[in-house]
C-alpha cells in the first residue's frame, strides 16, 4: 500500500524573528506572503509521510468522508493549515550573550497565544503552537496549527477528553504520537467489540543488580552537588513492556492490506494514545488447547478467546489514566475512535525469520 505525502512547509525561527515588531508586551509576527516565502527552510523538502494528525485535520478542513488518494501524488491541501518551525540554535544555546538573549525572548513571544501571523500564498492567517514527536523535540522543531483550527481538531486527536491538571509535558508528548509516519489501515474493523483488549504487565523483581547512578549531597539548596555511585539494588522489572500480541488471522488481514501478502510477523502500530509492538502468537490454539474459553481483560470483563485478536499491554495504552479521569471507559473510547474516524496506523513491521 503507498503511503500518501503532504505538503508541510518548515520554516526557520531565525528568519522569522527578522521580522518581529516590538510592542509593549514583547514583540508580534505579521508577515506577508513574500516574507513567509524568504522565511521557508532552503534545505527542507517541505513533504511529510501521512500521519494520523494530517488525517485528521483533513477530516475537519475537508469532511469526515475524506479518503487518502492513493495516486502517489504530493498532497497539498494542508499546505496553509500547518507548518514545522525550525528553532535550531535557539533554545540549545546559552542566553550570556545580549544578541542569543534577544532571540530567545522573540522565540517564546512566538509560542504565546497570539501566535503567528504568515501568509502561505492563500491570505493572511493567524497561526499557534501544537504538537511535535518525539523526533522533531530532539531537533528542535514544533509544529504550528492554523488558529482557526486547533480546538477543532486537538478535540479530534484527544478523543473529545477534557483534561484537567495534568503534567503538560507528557500529554504533549502522548499527543505527539499522532504525529508519527506510518500507514493507514482501514477496513479490517479494528473497533468491533472484544476484537482489542487490553491486559496488564507481569512484573518481576531481579536482586541484586549492579547500578551506576548519581545522588546528591542532601541539601536543599537550589544548586546542589552530585556524586557518582555504584551500587547493587533490587529492581522491579516490567514484563512485556510496550509489546502485545496479534493473531495470525488478523496479522494475515493487515499485511495483505499493508504489502499485498502475509509476510510480517512484527507490527509497530498507533492507535490515539497507543503505542508499542504486536507480535505474531496463535494464542487460540494455545489457549483453547489449555481448556481457556476466556481472557478477563484490565477491567475485569470476560472476553471469548475467539473473540479476541489484540492483546494490548497496560504499558502499551498511555491514556488510561486520562481515561479514568474523564470517566471513560474502553467502550467509550472505541466510541470515540469511530466518531473522529480514527484508524490503525503501521509505522514499521519485521519479517517473519526464514527458519
Amino acid at each position: 500500500m503507498a503511503q500518501s505525502r503532504y505538503q508541510i512547509f518548515q520554516l526557520s525561527a531565525r528568519a522569522v524573528m527578522s521580522y518581529a515588531a516590538e510592542t509593549e508586551d514583547g514583540y508580534s509576527f505579521d508577515l506577508s506572503a513574500s516574507a513567509t516565502e524568504k522565511c521557508k527552510s532552503r534545505t527542507a523538502t517541505h513533504e511529510q509521510d501521512s500521519n494520523a494528525l494530517f488525517f485528521q485535520i483533513m477530516c475537519v478542513l475537508r469532511s469526515d468522508g475524506y479518503a487518502e488518494p492513493n495516486d502517489g501524488k504530493l498532497i497539498p491541501d494542508l499546505s496553509d493549515a500547518i507548518f514545522y518551525m525550525d528553532f535550531d540554535r535557539v533554545f540549545d544555546r546559552s542566553a550570556a550573550s545580549k544578541k542569543q538573549r534577544l532571540r530567545q525572548e522573540k522565540a517564546r513571544a512566538m509560542l504565546r497565544p497570539e501566535g503567528v501571523g504568515l501568509d502561505f500564498g492563500s491570505g493572511p492567517h493567524r497561526y499557534v503552537a501544537f504538537e511535535r514527536s518525539g523526533s522533531m523535540s530532539r531537533q528542535a522543531r514544533l509544529s504550528f496549527i492554523r488558529a482557526d483550527l486547533y480546538d477543532t481538531v486537538r478535540r479530534r486527536i484527544m478523543l473529545g477528553m477534557d483534561i484537567d491538571q495534568c503534567q503538560l509535558s507528557k500529554l504533549y508528548a502522548y499527543n505527539g504520537l499522532m504525529l508519527s509516519s506510518g500507514t493507514r489501515i482501514d477496513g479490517v474493523d479494528i473497533n468491533r467489540p472484544h476484537r482489542v483488549i487490553v491486559v496488564d504487565n507481569p512484573t518481576r523483581t531481579e536482586h541484586l543488580v549492579p547500578v551506576i547512578t548519581v545522588e546528591d549531597d542532601g541539601s536543599q539548596d537550589t544548586t546542589r552537588n552530585y556524586h557518582r555511585v555504584e551500587k547493587k539494588a533490587d529492581v522491579e522489572v516490567t514484563c512485556f513492556d510496550g509489546e502485545g500480541l496479534i493473531s495470525p488471522r488478523f496479522a494475515a488481514q493487515i499485511d495483505r492490506l499493508l504489502c499485498g501478502e502475509h509476510v510480517h510477523t512484527s507490527f509497530q502500530i498507533r492507535l490515539p494514545y497507543v503505542k508499542g509492538m504486536l507480535h505474531q502468537v496463535d494464542f487460540h490454539t494455545f489457549l483453547t488447547d489449555c481448556g481457556t474459553r476466556t481472557i478477563t481483560d484490565l477491567w475485569g470483563v470476560e472476553h471469548r478467546v475467539k473473540d479476541v485478536d489484540v492483546i494490548l499491554t497496560r504499558s502499551m495504552c498511555k491514556g488510561l489514566g486520562w481515561m479514568a479521569e474523564c470517566g471513560m471507559t474502553w467502550d467509550d473510547y472505541w466510541d470515540a475512535f469511530r466518531r473522529y474516524r480514527h484508524a490503525l496506523y503501521i509505522t514499521n513491521v519485521n519479517k517473519e525469520r526464514p527458519d
